[in-house]
């Protein structure tokens, strides 16, 4: 078999890319293999063959393939403007020539020197039924193209509209949520969500393995309250306030770092095993900024999707040395919040439900990391500084994400917290103000007494230790523990 469009073009020009998401070979019969992992294998027969000339292999690959851009950069890098421009004049009126026209100068900057005059129909450059897209497309009269892509060559993510993406996009968030909350009672739920504020800064810190502090807690929190009111939280000043508001003083920043970064991990004998690279520093204020205008552009999206497809890249990126992570599920909280889901004292402990999943976070993140450091070339010298060998080569990693997969799990996270995560915990509240005021009509003793009584029962299983019976709560009989302990168990027998 034969490789054919995006396998044929990392095969001629010895690609380093990402794994695409469907391949396709010549072969003696038509065949399609979905495979495990979600991508696809396909077969066509020899009349598919377009030959040998890399043009005709892209337009085979916006035809079945696919769109990447990371790898229709990389091969634009390798043919000339004069190459296209006598390639467009074959069809100056073909829907593929001229969106091939327009995604060279798009992704490379350089205008096609055009000799011919390009007639038909407009055309979007992203088929909706595949992408999502914006709401309003931009005309390009040049190409005669419906720009519906969002972003720009510095940064343009796309997500495939898979079944999960559309039902993403067709489900009411906030109404799921309103839901959620109708049953409970205005004053358990404001105790509800002042907790639940607590519990993702608590959660957000521990993913990272870190305990916040009382101080950087309070700050964390303070940050949350106020997610979605900042004219646009990807400016450099706003998320160096940020950072430096939930980092140890000594390891606030001026700005965006200036050095390339990672994440690794110390293992015996002092190996570094590396996870993942932020991207290199050259190229870091121009994808950043970006990303700023994906954020100002893409306002029409569903904010599910919004959000993924600016945390998660953003995390990728790694602008900072210390703090990425949690600024990263920092931006998902203020991106909902500017849709209407949370926001005005309502929080998704999202972070909290990812502790519980993390696995799926980590496999989530490594779909991005694995074929970046199987891309990059990097040495890592005595003092831990680690240095990029090629730079060029993993850029469009960063500047063209696919983050299908990174959204369809916020919805899977979200859709928990929703569903699970909140119901639950309001619950257990109510059972605890039951519990408080059983144990009130049993012994009537000072709230902060009650206070600390509860929360011993609560981490010893609903008994109280004998060191605790003995000391701290010697002026007890053993009938009111007793009492006490029964009232306990039945406040939380459901």
């Amino acid at each position: 078999m034969n490789p054919v469009g995006c396998t044929w073009l990392i095969d001629h020009f010895s690609l380093k890319v990402r794994p695409l998401a469907h391949r396709s070979f010549i072969g003696p019969k038509m065949v399609r293999r979905e495979e495990g992992s979600g991508t696809v294998e396909e077969h066509y027969i020899r009349s598919y063959d377009p030959g040998n000339d890399p043009l005709d292999h892209l337009v085979f690959a916006l035809k079945y393939d696919g769109l990447d851009l990371d790898l229709f950069a990389k091969v634009f890098r390798r043919i000339s403007p004069m190459e296209v421009a006598e390639f467009v004049a074959r069809t100056p009126s073909g829907k593929f020539a001229r969106q091939i026209g327009f995604w060279y100068e798009a992704l490379i900057g350089s205008e096609v020197p055009l000799q011919v005059k390009i007639t038909g129909n407009y055309e979007a450059i992203l088929d909706g039924e595949r992408y999502v897209t914006a709401v309003r497309p931009v005309r390009n009269a040049r190409w005669r193209i419906l720009n519906n892509a969002l972003g720009d060559r510095r940064f343009l993510p796309l997500i495939r509209r898979t079944p999960a993406i559309r039902a993403i996009e067709e489900t009411d968030w906030n109404a799921l949520l309103t839901e959620t909350l109708r049953p409970f009672s205005p004053d358990v739920l404001h105790r509800a969500l002042s907790y639940l504020y607590f519990k993702e800064t608590k959660s957000s810190f521990a993913i990272e393995r870190e305990e916040a502090g009382a101080s950087r807690t309070e700050k964390f929190v303070a940050m949350l309250h106020q997610a979605g009111r900042e004219k646009s939280p990807l400016d450099e000043a706003v998320l160096t306030r940020l950072q430096n508001a939930i980092v140890d003083e000594r390891y606030r920043e001026a700005g965006f770092r200036a050095a390339q970064n990672y994440v690794g991990q110390t293992t015996a004998y002092f190996r570094e095993i590396i996870h993942t690279i932020g991207v290199p520093p050259e190229f870091l204020a121009d994808v950043m900024d970006g990303l700023s205008g994906y954020f100002a552009s893409s306002e029409s999206l569903s904010p599910i999707l919004r959000a993924a497809a600016i945390s998660f890249p953003f995390v990728f990126i790694h602008p900072f040395e210390d703090g990425n992570g949690r600024l990263h599920r920092y931006l998902i909280h203020d991106v909902l919040a500017r849709g209407g889901i949370g926001g005005e004292g309502i929080i998704l402990p999202v972070s909290a439900e990812i502790l519980i999943n993390l696995k799926a976070y980590d496999a989530c993140l490594e779909q991005f990391s694995k074929p970046l450091l199987a891309a990059a070339e990097y040495r890592l010298d005595e003092d831990g500084q680690l240095t990029v060998e090629n730079p060029s080569d993993i850029e469009g990693f960063y500047r063209y994400p696919d983050v299908t997969s990174q959204v369809e799990f916020l919805a899977q996270m979200l859709e928990r917290t929703i569903h699970h995560a909140i119901p639950e915990e309001i619950h257990f509240l109510q059972k605890f103000d039951r519990a408080r005021l059983a144990i009130g009509e049993v012994v009537d003793m000072p709230d902060r007494t009650r206070e600390s009584l509860l929360m011993r029962l609560y981490k010893n299983g609903g008994k109280l230790a004998r060191k605790r019976r003995e000391g701290e709560f010697a002026e007890l009989t053993d009938q009111e523990i007793a009492e006490i302990e029964e009232a306990y168990r039945l406040a939380f027998a459901d």
